[in-house]
């Protein structure tokens, strides 16, 4: 029997295809290099996310990046650190999430063995990616307890036609497509 974690908010956000793409093609497939290798937390989700993280320093401009340890959502006894940092125009991203970049730090939760969806190697764009994309979406998210520990999952697809409202997975399956935020109190 797995433990009961008792989770203050749980931050999620909603992977788009162009992320995909770029989180799962070669690195070096751009020439010149460059490209996208992370997963991006626009500006309109910045200010929760650092709530999120606990930082308590004066915004934005004072946000020096944070690296959490998250333990996997179903195997705590896996964990991987997970690595925020800024980004131009307020922007934030969790960083080096490319699956095949050298320096990879995707996260344990979110590998292909643990269902998290991948694109072909040779894949060249967006729309060859879409091919991979689950239909009804992709969503990473991490859950913070009340103690302070952090474990991190995803959801693919459609909300299943099975669950409840006052299911605590139910707000990682919007009605309307948002590009994340937090659950309180689940």
């Amino acid at each position: 029997m797995t433990q009961k974690l008792n989770i203050d908010r749980i931050w999620w956000r909603n992977v788009q295809l162009g992320e995909f793409y770029n989180i799962e093609r070669n690195p070096s497939s751009i020439e010149g290099g460059g490209g996208s290798l992370y997963i991006e937390i626009p500006g309109s989700l910045v200010t929760d996310t650092l709530k999120f993280l606990g930082f308590d320093g004066d915004g934005y401009a004072s946000f020096p990046g944070i690296t959490i340890n998250a333990s996997v959502v179903g195997q705590p006894d896996e964990s991987g650190r997970i690595e925020f940092s800024k980004k131009e125009g307020g922007r934030m991203r969790i960083s080096n999430q490319n699956r095949r970049q050298q320096n990879s730090q995707r996260h344990p939760a979110w590998i292909e063995s643990r269902g998290f969806p991948i694109a072909p190697d040779d894949i060249r764009n967006k729309e060859e990616a879409h091919k991979s994309f689950p239909e009804g979406g992709l969503r990473i998210y991490i859950a913070k307890t009340v103690g302070g520990d952090f474990y991190a999952g995803f959801t693919k697809g459609p909300r299943p036609v099975d669950m409840h409202s006052n299911d605590p997975m139910w707000d990682l399956y919007p009605e309307v497509k948002i590009v994340g935020g937090i659950i309180y109190g689940t």
